[in-house]
């Protein structure tokens, strides 16, 4: 058994846990390219919005996925509730 089989378990064991990270992941590599951007090109702004348009997606799709597992958690926390089966 090696490491990834052992986070592979775990984040199908805790699946938003998984959704989270990946969100978390996106949000630093998201501002750290703004970052590098902003550093190589100086006074120069459009370099910067240019990638802020061009990677947004990526972060929107990451926070999309965190919160429809949340939602659909809910949801099936709230049916087994109102079927009175919690």
């Amino acid at each position: 058994m090696n490491a990834f089989d052992t986070v592979e378990r775990m984040m199908n064991r805790w699946p938003l846990l998984g959704r989270t990270l990946v969100l978390m992941v996106a949000l630093v590599a998201y501002a750290a390219g703004l970052l590098a951007v902003d550093a190589a090109t100086g006074d120069a702004r459009m370099p910067i919005v240019l990638f802020a348009v061009f990677f947004l997606p990526a972060v929107l799709r990451a926070w999309l996925l965190v919160y429809w597992q949340v939602r659909d958690d809910l949801r099936g926390r709230f049916d087994r509730l109102d079927r009175g089966s919690a």
